[in-house]
């Protein structure tokens, strides 16, 4: 990512089903040991598929063409993802920003010049979850208000 996380892949909930896409068995191995370590007993033995580029390609849904619904509430999703997003970004808060001069947000946070880089980088989360195309998505709905406070920067707010 543009503001230093490394991404390893995405992971997406369909169904009763968590799909966790890499593009590489590493990452891929990565993430999954990352998701069974939080998520314990609540998911299973994973299934591996690895696919071709070209066979990707030829699976991405036309232009136009609908999507499966999901079996799952909005509101569950929202939730879900909202409380994931907060447990991320509370971590976030104690490990270096490559944009904050590789210091934790909380370092950053005790100067003055500091308060202002870490303004500019909650301004620039908020902006990235705006960008969403569906203005009711969960991640366009997250609110960083808390981090705001969290790190005694809420007056510099705009």
């Amino acid at each position: 990512m543009d503001n230093g996380p490394l991404v390893l892949g995405n992971v997406e909930l369909k169904g009763r089903f968590l799909h966790l896409s890499a593009n590489s068995a590493a990452r891929a191995a990565r993430g999954t040991a990352l998701i069974q370590q939080a998520l314990g007993d609540l998911v299973r033995t994973p299934l591996t598929e690895i696919r071709t580029v070209e066979q990707m390609k030829a699976e991405r849904p036309r232009k136009g063409a609908e999507s499966s619904p999901s079996n799952i509430l909005p509101e569950v999703t929202e939730q879900s993802i909202h409380e994931y997003l907060d447990r991320h970004y509370l971590e976030t808060l104690d490990q270096p920003v490559k944009m904050l001069g590789n210091k934790t947000p909380r370092q950053a946070a005790k100067t003055a010049a500091g308060r202002q880089k870490v303004a500019d980088w909650l301004k620039y989360l908020e902006n990235q979850t705006a960008k969403q195309p569906d203005p009711a998505h969960p991640m366009a709905t997250y609110s960083f208000g808390w981090m705001w406070k969290e790190l005694g920067v809420h007056d510099l707010r705009r």
